[in-house]
């Protein structure tokens, strides 16, 4: 029956091809469940304030901003019933204000099931700090034709991007509060653990992750070289020993051989061999991590690795690094905001300027002035120039919803090259292992279109597209078709009315 329905398609094919209709039509009234959801949530904010006014009026005292007596007696109600704790009430009814008094477009769209209750959020949570109303209304409109196209942990770095994007002073005067909200805390975990947590500037915190994991990576490595000689050192010495003890035997006879002789020789050599294996290091890449970070704190030096003192200078050698995006114009001063610590977020002008100063090489990225998509790459070693361009597009796996980091995945040909693709950037682009073996030994195709934008074909002939996320998408709000955020116009009524579907 499965293939009579779906001309052309396998069985297998056919049955997938109806499951995924059937699911995304549940997550369709699932969103529509939530946008619902989010009305009757939105009621509740003005709910408290009449209930604390019922109190004050009953006391006949005044309403006081500290008591909040009003508001955790309607939480501690709505979550006794719900089986929600008072925190996930006063989420729901925080993202529930912002989508219908500030996004109302996005929640028209969720309770359509064009987008899931997840990226709804998403687009909540990244402009709910944009005060400029039209400006909100220019990040809403490009934000729900993002996600149309990403997973909501592809969206959520995106919309920030688009942020910085559309609002840089309101961005920078953010980073600048954000920092100076920096701190060191300490708790207990369990016996013998604690955690050390620190809110730094990015920048700094990048900085500081960066030396730790080189460092650890290092140790490795030298772990590893100890190792490798210690094996050959008994590979060179096993053989010489039997050798002589063979000839020994040969000549001597049985009575030399008896039990006994030369076993105190023998149990020595094995406790060395022994006390040899247990003087390698044994610690895991993230444990080295940890006690590097302790040595650096409270020495200056990683003073408690490394088997040789020239081993230890070169962990002492590792520096930390950063990478960092800066507009040209903001470096002139000319522009604020833009700078950001590649794949974590907006760093403030200042640290920005002060890392480019110190900075021993350059790359210029030339970009899309209106979507931001870098077109070429210039910089001193043209051999590396592909490699430095691709992952700068694409950051991670170009695979729908993948986000496995470009570093540690394959520059994959889109046309095969023993088919005649070229090695050329219109014609790479980065796979995850996983995702470069699906793409060659399964149904699924891909075909790069300008701009790098990759067009996913599933087995099922659904298509997907995936663009470049190393910028974010930003396409002039006039280019985007804004019907279909207008098709639910005569549903925005006040809040208190029932959910407009």
């Amino acid at each position: 029956m499965a293939a009579s329905t779906s001309a052309g398609l396998s069985p297998a094919i056919s049955e997938l091809d109806e499951i995924v209709d059937l699911l995304a039509r549940s997550r369709e009234r699932a969103a529509s469940a939530f946008a619902a959801e989010m009305f009757f949530f939105a009621r509740v904010a003005d709910l408290c304030d009449r209930r604390e006014r019922e109190r004050a009026a009953r006391s006949a005292g005044a309403i006081t901003s500290t008591s909040q007596l009003g508001m955790r007696e309607v939480f501690a109600e709505i979550g006794a019933a719900l089986r929600l704790s008072e925190w996930q009430v006063a989420r729901k009814v925080s993202i529930a204000w912002t989508l219908t008094s500030r996004f109302s477009e996005t929640l028209c769209d969720a309770s359509c099931g064009r987008i899931s209750p997840e990226h709804a959020t998403a687009i909540g949570d990244a402009g709910v700090s944009i005060e400029d109303d039209a400006v909100r209304r220019e990040y809403e409109a490009v934000a729900l034709d993002m996600a149309l196209e990403m997973t909501p942990s592809q969206l959520k770095p995106a919309l920030e991007g688009l942020v910085v994007r559309l609002d840089p002073e309101g961005t920078e005067r953010r980073v600048h509060e954000a920092m100076a909200r920096r701190r060191v805390t300490v708790r207990t975990l369990e016996p013998g653990l604690s955690r050390i947590s620190a809110d730094v500037p990015t920048a700094q915190g990048v900085g500081v992750y960066n030396r730790l994991h080189a460092i650890a990576t290092e140790l490795i490595g030298q772990n590893a070289a100890e190792r490798a000689e210690a094996a050959r050192a008994a590979g060179d010495a096993a053989p010489r020993g039997a050798t002589a003890d063979a000839g020994a035997s040969g000549k001597a006879g049985s009575a030399d051989a008896a039990p006994g002789a030369g076993g105190s020789e023998d149990a020595g050599a094995n406790a060395g061999a022994d006390a040899d294996a247990s003087a390698f290091d044994e610690r895991t890449h993230a444990q080295i991590m940890a006690d590097v970070l302790c040595d650096l704190l409270l020495t200056g030096v990683p003073t408690g690795h490394g088997a040789t003192e020239q081993a230890r200078d070169a962990l002492g050698a590792i520096t930390a690094t950063v990478q960092v995006t800066v507009p040209a114009a903001a470096l002139a001063g000319m522009t604020v905001g833009g700078a950001a610590a590649t794949g974590f977020g907006p760093i403030d002008d200042d640290t920005a300027k002060r890392l480019a100063g110190m900075a021993p090489t350059w790359t210029r990225v030339f970009t899309d002035p209106c979507r931001g998509v870098p077109l070429s790459v210039d910089r001193y070693r043209p051999s590396k120039r592909q490699r430095l361009f691709l992952q700068l597009r694409d950051e991670q796996c170009r695979f729908p919803g993948c986000r496995r980091i470009a570093q540690k995945s394959d520059i994959d040909h889109t046309i095969p090259y023993a088919e005649g693709g070229p090695t050329c950037l219109c014609n790479l682009e980065h796979l995850c292992t996983r995702h470069h073996t699906l793409k060659h030994d399964t149904d699924w195709s891909v075909e790069q279109l300008p701009g790098g934008v990759l067009r996913w074909t599933a087995p099922t002939r659904r298509v997907h597209l995936t663009r470049p996320p190393g910028t974010v998408r930003f396409d002039p709000v006039g280019t985007i078709d804004l019907d279909r955020h207008r098709d639910h116009e005569s549903a925005h009524v006040l809040v208190r009315d029932p959910a407009p579907f």
